[in-house]
């Protein structure tokens, strides 16, 4: 069954409800095919697209005032390039009405892939959890890097392809961080969405949390088949969490690792300042849980191994500032130090660190090619990389996103309390040393 980011139990819709009929043709290039599916504030169709020959998606809004302008996803999703987020090939208007063009995914929703699984008597084990929720973390890093919100995380709007792509969907409800407590009224899925986004209280700059809770509520739904908070309006999510925590996770699958157990009642905490900061921390930390070897093998980094670093820099003197400041920063560390981008290559060919600092601009080989080599070996999957430069350019900063690198660090002043933060979300905060 194919699909694309609309919920599977819509009732089928008439001709005559239809945005668009079948055969139109939208700008004189693409040609309606069918209907994908239908939402509250629009439908998605398969199109045909006469100029390059492909199929593509259209999804359409019905005109409605009270709905985000279309246009606003389609310049939200336009900004972004990785495998978690579907592309955007353009944006057009036929007969008054904006339509968005973009990439056709064959797949079916994390919804219907569920519903699936439990008609049958199956379900998720941990490492199927993780493997959903960990690219949905990293597309999200993507998203609030560039200072934006998703605002409904739930399984209707994550998509499952043939080739493992999970890939998140319907970005119709975006905002910008600073204005997403500034909205007239509460949008998003309640049994999905934030203590803080139902009562409308979210503070400026901390959106990306109410995002994180949401991928807290759908890891928590797939491990036990049940919503965290139970209800379907409003009010009674709310009263939901006013009747206390869900039950744990420890008890009701003692088969799941406990980091998998904490990181995941860590996103759910009601209290925004509590919950895990930053959707890469809780891409860390699923990385961190993948399996209960992986579970050993964090818990006998924490309690015998010390951290290993990697610091990449041609500056003799600035790769001895940063060590310095990481000894300070993590405490107990294992530091090792490269000078240039074929050192650094070997020395994660020898040994992978779990974090690298990356000077961008090195002579030979420079920290984009690092990046692009160690990717093309399968290296350092489960390395965080931050880059650390004098000024990074644009199309050097896409293709990193693009690489699954998304801290980035410009040297100058303050650059150990800014090393101090990106630590914490990229590790969490349990491996910073006390101040």
């Amino acid at each position: 069954m194919v699909g694309h980011a609309i919920a599977a139990s819509e009732p089928p819709v008439g001709e005559d409800n239809r945005i668009f009929a079948t055969g139109e043709l939208l700008d004189g290039v693409y040609e309606i095919m069918q209907l994908l599916g239908r939402g509250g504030m629009g439908q998605v169709f398969e199109a045909h697209d006469h100029l390059l020959n492909r199929r593509v998606a259209i999804k359409a809004a019905w005109p409605n005032p009270l709905s985000p302008p279309l246009r606003n996803e389609a310049r939200a999703l336009a900004a972004f390039q990785h495998p978690s987020l579907v592309a955007v090939h353009t944006l057009g208007e036929h007969r008054g009405i904006d339509y968005l063009v973009m990439e056709r995914v064959y797949g079916v929703s994390l919804t219907q892939h569920a519903s699936t699984r439990w008609g049958t008597g199956q379900e998720f084990s941990p490492e199927e959890v993780v493997q959903i929720v960990l690219p949905a973390a990293e597309g999200l890093s993507v998203v609030h890097r560039a200072g934006l919100v998703h605002r409904d995380i739930k399984p209707d709007n994550i998509m499952l392809t043939p080739a493992h792509r999970v890939i998140l969907m319907d970005f119709g409800l975006v905002l910008p961080q600073f204005d997403v407590n500034g909205q007239q009224r509460v949008a998003g899925s309640p049994p999905y969405m934030a203590p803080e986004a139902l009562m409308n209280t979210a503070e400026p700059g901390s959106g990306h949390l109410v995002d994180i809770f949401g991928l807290g509520v759908v890891a928590y739904e797939l491990l036990t088949g049940a919503r965290p908070y139970a209800g379907m309006t409003i009010r009674e999510v709310i009263a939901a969490h006013e009747r206390g925590q869900p039950e744990p996770l420890a008890e009701l699958r003692p088969d799941c690792p406990l980091p998998l157990c904490q990181a995941v009642h860590e996103m759910l905490s009601p209290n925004p300042q509590l919950r895990i900061q930053s959707a890469e921390a809780a891409a860390w930390q699923m990385r961190a849980a993948q399996s209960d070897r992986a579970q050993s093998e964090q818990r006998a980094l924490r309690h015998a191994k010390p951290l290993s670093v990697l610091v990449v820099d041609d500056d003799v003197d600035l790769a001895k500032i940063l060590s310095f400041y990481v000894r300070q920063i993590v405490g107990r560390v294992e530091i090792r130090v490269a000078h240039d981008g074929e050192e650094a290559v070997k020395a994660v060919q020898k040994e992978e660190p779990d974090v690298m600092l990356l000077d961008l601009h090195m002579p030979r080989m420079n920290g984009v090619e690092v990046c692009m080599q160690l990717k093309g070996e399968g290296l350092a999957q489960n390395c965080s990389i931050i880059s650390v430069s004098a000024g990074a350019q644009e199309h050097d900063v896409q293709l990193l996103h693009q690489l699954g690198i998304h801290h980035f660090l410009e040297k100058g002043s303050n650059l150990r309390e800014r090393l101090r933060t990106v630590f914490g979300e990229v590790c969490g905060d349990r491996t910073l040393a006390a101040e």
